[in-house]
């Protein structure tokens, strides 16, 4: 990633920001049902592994001096699935997801065909081009 911020760097104006935004591996995903929280998704070893080298890089160009940071913050989205097969699925196919916390996949079986939503948050950050 530090390549791609210093090639980043190469292509922006002198006043030019750049957008950094990726998940927010500090916040596990949340899981509802009905609009209650029942559990949490949790991260696997690469995708923590990934997060904090992705941090690491950021902080590298910036005590490099080739980005100054402007503001940061987090947003949160949502997304829905049918039931509890189809998040399942989700899960299996997912390199960032490991799996659920204790006792969430319980909680979720006992409705198996109602829907789940799950929350997530994305980290994003304004970097201005020194």
């Amino acid at each position: 990633m530090v390549d791609a911020l210093h090639q980043a760097h190469a292509a922006l104006r002198a006043d030019a920001q750049l957008i950094d935004v990726r998940p927010d591996g500090s916040r596990p995903p949340r899981l509802l049902r009905n609009g209650r929280v029942v559990g949490q998704l949790l991260s696997a070893p690469e995708a923590r592994e990934d997060d904090a080298a992705a941090d690491r890089a950021v902080d590298r160009v910036i005590a490099d001096g080739l980005y100054r940071p402007v503001r940061a913050g987090r947003v949160w989205y949502r997304y829905r699935f049918q039931d509890l097969p189809a998040l399942d699925d989700y899960i299996r196919d997912s390199g960032r997801m490991a799996g659920y916390s204790p006792g969430t996949h319980g909680r979720l079986a006992r409705r198996a065909d109602a829907p789940i939503v799950v929350r997530r948050a994305l980290a994003y950050q304004f970097l201005a081009r020194i």
